[in-house]
């Protein structure tokens, strides 16, 4: 694996504002890869008063669940959604603008003024899931408050944009499982550079320093992985259980059946989605050919995508996120 077991390449210290990193003794305190890793439950405590006190994350949470208020409404019908989603007005905006975009494949020069519209001819099933992806987006980056946080969440942006084609190239119907888990996929690791920056950048050098992957050195400095804390978090908004499921990565394939379940092919998509958009391209091409090449061959007994494909999902994902 490349982003999972594999050794963690470069640090983001480029991109992280440590002006609201801590005192000045930040340094000192925290650069000292040494330490005893920090007590887990202590931390997750920290974590969770800090998102009691944060009106961002407080809304963000409770918009949460009026994003899974509209995930679970299966047998609801067209207009009662259309009048969910429609009562918030920035969000029927925006979804207006990207169904009447080259992203979806629609009828021939026919503009869609309403949700209601936009279902009938793009399903409801889609409208749903281009709704609460957008939302989603939305709230991560009100929330993001240094360029870390912006970039993770382009991140997950052009992740779930590669997820659901994916699924859509593969037939797959658990698209809204795939691209809800992918968007939320690091979730853990943008907490702890939102509440925590210090313990986070404390984290990349672990990383770089020991050759790690981001979940063997969070799981090293705090007592668990990034992923676990992202899927302790979200499990509290009651979102799907499958979501959770394809939220924990795959960090070896061995114990994979090449006939996949249901389950482990949208942990294998969110997976290699992930893997794809930690990518650092601005290394150069050779770089990322090798990666692409590592990638794929780890992937190839499940997914089957050769790398001239995965390059093209990569800059699919990444010519697209014009659109939201």
């Amino acid at each position: 694996m490349t982003d999972d077991t594999a050794p963690h390449a470069g640090i983001d210290l480029d991109l992280i504002d440590l002006s609201k990193a801590g005192t000045p003794s930040f340094f000192q305190s925290h650069f000292n890869l040494n330490k005893d890793k920090i007590d887990y439950k202590a931390f997750v405590k920290s974590i969770s008063e800090k998102m009691l006190e944060n009106e961002s994350f407080l809304s963000f949470s409770a918009q949460i669940k009026d994003v899974n208020n509209i995930l679970k409404m299966k047998y609801a019908s067209t207009r009662d959604i259309a009048d969910v989603i429609s009562m918030d007005g920035a969000l029927t905006t925006q979804l207006l603008k990207l169904v009447n975009s080259s992203f979806y494949d629609q009828v021939p020069h026919k503009t869609m003024a309403t949700i209601s519209e936009a279902m009938i001819i793009l399903g409801t099933e889609e409208i749903k899931l281009a709704a609460t992806t957008l939302k989603i987006y939305a709230l991560l980056q009100e929330m993001a408050n240094i360029k870390t946080l912006k970039a993770k969440t382009h991140k997950a942006l052009q992740r779930s944009i590669i997820a659901r084609q994916i699924a859509l190239d593969n037939g797959i119907k658990d698209a809204e499982t795939i691209q809800i888990s992918t968007m939320l996929y690091d979730f853990g690791e943008y907490l702890v550079a939102l509440f925590s920056p210090e313990v986070y950048i404390r984290i990349e050098l672990c990383a770089e320093e020991n050759n790690l992957s981001r979940e063997q050195a969070s799981k090293s400095i705090i007592g668990q992985s990034y992923s676990a804390l992202g899927r302790f978090v979200v499990s509290k908004w009651n979102l799907p259980a499958a979501i959770l499921n394809a939220m924990k990565p795959i960090t070896d394939f061995k114990g994979v059946s090449d006939r996949l379940t249901i389950e482990e092919r949208q942990r294998i998509i969110c997976s290699f989605s992930n893997e794809l958009c930690y990518i650092d391209l601005s290394l150069g091409g050779d770089h990322a050919r090798k990666k692409i090449e590592e990638i794929t061959e780890n992937y190839k007994n499940f997914l089957n995508i050769p790398p001239s494909k995965s390059l093209d999902l990569l800059k699919y994902g990444d010519t697209l996120l014009i659109f939201f």
